[in-house]
């Protein structure tokens, strides 16, 4: 039963008060027209609880922005929405069309660094991938009732494929609530090939200002930490806090081995308790399936953003991973799933409640 405006309210007791469903919430799908993004076919969902979010399925189903009572909840690059078609795919020039957003995803062949892969006819791989600048097919965006609940959601394929390479299909559904201030995802990673393949996926959610703000903290507990490099070492003492906007910023990652809860679950939490009541992203998943949390800080100039990543490998690129053993093959055929909720910490109470999960 959706809770609108602090009172749950029945599916009869709603429809009697309003002349359609989308009054209050629900899906609009619609096109972008001029710049970069022209053509973009993009989704917006509105759960009615102050908490609404893009889908941009011409870039894999990505989610380039969401908001939660008008605060932002994701950052936002120079680069903006970007047609896939831009996309520069040697060495870094993944920045060069990404927005980032609330999640752009990498993979499905790389993650991380640009890579040399000789085993394979196409060795040259870029910064993250390709998946994110590829268009999703069969695309379904929709919402109806389920007894007192409405659902709605955004799904379709993104296949990753090349004559003599891989052949990889990505099945994504991003779906939520009337009244719900929670995201889910739900991604099936499939070989269609004939010869054994690997699959990387990064889920590279990118929280900017407000929630990224000088005495924000992530909150997740961290058994270990790999740091990407020497300079990620120096300073790896406030890995967990947040300074404000400064100059010269450098890249600053490291790659979290994360204790999951009883029920093998990883909780983590970025959290900005001094604006307003507080406010924070939450992320829970199965460390099974996402056993690495990758988290990037890069605090620059105009550039304020964190990364909380968490992938089926490490953002040190398709030959470390093969090197380190961490790099997950799929069989012809075989399928793997992955599963992420993101929640909006509205207040003190709903920050405490989720903490509780990590045992803080």
């Amino acid at each position: 039963m959706p809770n609108l405006w602090g009172r749950q309210i029945s599916r009869a007791e709603l429809m009697a008060r309003v002349g359609d469903v989308s009054q209050v919430g629900g899906v609009r799908e619609y096109r972008l027209d001029g710049g970069a993004g022209d053509g973009l076919s993009v989704v917006d969902v509105n759960t009615g609880s102050g908490l609404r979010f893009t889908v941009i399925p011409g870039r894999a189903l990505d989610i380039s922005g969401a908001w939660f009572n008008d605060i932002p909840l994701g950052f936002r690059s120079a680069a903006g929405e970007m047609h896939g078609a831009y996309y520069e795919p040697e060495g870094w020039g993944w920045v060069r069309s990404t927005v980032l957003g609330l999640l752009v995803t990498g993979g499905l062949d790389n993650v991380g660094d640009p890579a040399v892969d000789p085993d394979r006819m196409y060795t040259d791989m870029g910064l993250h991938g390709r998946l994110s600048n590829l268009a999703a097919s069969n695309v379904h965006a929709d919402g109806e009732w389920r007894g007192d609940e409405y659902e709605m959601w955004v799904q379709g394929r993104v296949r990753q494929a090349a004559l003599f390479g891989e052949n990889l299909e990505l099945k994504r559904r991003i779906s939520s609530s009337l009244g719900s201030t929670s995201i889910r995802i739900h991604d099936e990673i499939t070989n269609l090939g004939s010869e054994p393949e690997p699959a990387m996926i990064l889920f590279h959610f990118n929280p900017g200002y407000p929630l990224v703000d000088d005495g924000s903290k992530l909150h997740v507990r961290s058994r270990s930490r790999r740091p990407y490099d020497e300079h990620s070492a120096s300073l790896e003492a406030g890995w967990d806090t947040y300074g404000p906007p400064t100059p010269g910023w450098q890249n600053t990652v490291w790659i979290h081995d994360v204790e999951p809860d009883a029920d093998g679950m990883v909780h983590a939490a970025l959290v900005n308790r001094s604006f307003g009541d507080g406010i924070g992203l939450g992320f829970s998943y199965p460390k099974s399936q996402l056993p690495f949390l990758n988290q990037w800080k890069f605090l620059g100039v105009g550039n304020y953003v964190t990364g909380i990543e968490p992938a089926n490998c490490t953002v040190l690129g398709r030959a470390v991973n093969r090197a380190d053993g961490t790099l997950q093959i799929l069989e012809p055929g075989e399928t793997t799933e992955f599963d992420i909720e993101l929640s909006v910490l509205a207040g003190a109470d709903a920050i405490g409640a989720f903490l509780a999960n990590i045992g803080e």
